[in-house]
């Protein structure tokens, strides 16, 4: 479960409040104490989505902090601010990279391209997990029971094959022969074991076979994904709309944002120099304070 995480907003009334709490009672105190609450107080109700870092977010809000340097508490509130909206601006990327390549999956699942992959990888991976099997025992079962299941499952496999679209007779007839004669040869429900050794002979024959297929076919997916990359990013999508919306505002608050820093920095600039020299005393606690 994620830390409690409260807005910059909150943090920042939360500070400005602060003669409700029991905390510090001297100027600098308080100061330092707000500024604390108001850089470590992790922001608003459900900042955090579950799965996100609080930790992540601490470091996104301390490069806020260290590029814009805030020398005020107004400053500091909105250089936070700044950090929540651009925290969920880059929440808001990963769900339109998310959805866009959704969308891009489920039109490439109704290409005969990716069919054609998606038959050759079950049939690879079956007679992989054969393979395997055999590798694993060097010498063939004794218990007439496992012999039928390994038959049987080559027999299944041989089946896989035969539904690959363009893989050639020449791949799955050896391997259908060499289960032919496994099967013939059999002695009280036994394999002898020229007969197993040669089905895992022909068995790897075939998976290397079905291994460069499934290879020139993923690349020849390729292209395929290219072009419909370009053609999802066309596609009319309701959830992509209401994403780009909250895109919108998202940057039209950091705009406002930014535009409020600016003017407060002007006046800061204006004002006394008794005023710029509380400020800069001001600028020293935001550093220390962690």
């Amino acid at each position: 479960m994620n830390a409690p995480v409260r807005s910059a907003l909150q943090a920042a009334q939360a500070a400005i409040n602060g003669a409700c709490s029991k905390g510090p009672k001297t100027a600098e105190g308080k100061s330092a104490s707000s500024l604390n609450s108001l850089r470590h107080g992790l922001s608003a109700n459900n900042l955090l989505l579950p799965g996100e870092d609080a930790q992540a977010y601490e470091h996104h809000l301390d490069r806020h902090f260290t590029t814009f340097a805030p020398t005020t508490l107004p400053e500091a509130v909105i250089v936070a601010q700044l950090g929540d909206l651009s925290w969920k601006m880059e929440r808001l990327t990963k769900l339109e990279n998310g959805r866009l390549l959704a969308r891009l999956d489920e039109e490439l699942e109704k290409t005969d391209a990716f069919g054609l992959v998606t038959s050759t990888r079950r049939a690879l991976e079956a007679l992989s997990g054969l393979v395997a099997a055999l590798d694993a025992r060097r010498t063939a079962p004794k218990e007439p029971e496992l012999t039928e299941a390994l038959l049987r499952g080559l027999e299944g496999t041989l089946t896989l094959l035969r539904e690959v679209p363009g893989l050639p007779e020449a791949v799955i007839h050896p391997l259908s022969l060499a289960v032919e004669e496994a099967r013939d040869t059999r002695q009280d429900g036994r394999l002898e074991q020229t007969a197993y050794e040669h089905l895992g002979d022909m068995a790897k024959l075939a998976r290397g076979a079905l291994t460069a297929k499934l290879a020139q076919e993923e690349a020849a997916l390729d292209p395929v994904r290219e072009q419909l990359a370009a053609e999802v990013l066309l596609l009319e999508d309701k959830d992509l709309r209401k994403l780009e919306r909250h895109r919108r505002l998202l940057e039209s608050s950091m705009s406002r944002q930014l535009g409020l820093l600016s003017q407060i920095r002007v006046q800061v600039a204006a004002s006394k120099p008794e005023v710029q020299a509380e400020a800069r005393e001001l600028r020293v606690k935001l550093r220390l304070v962690r």
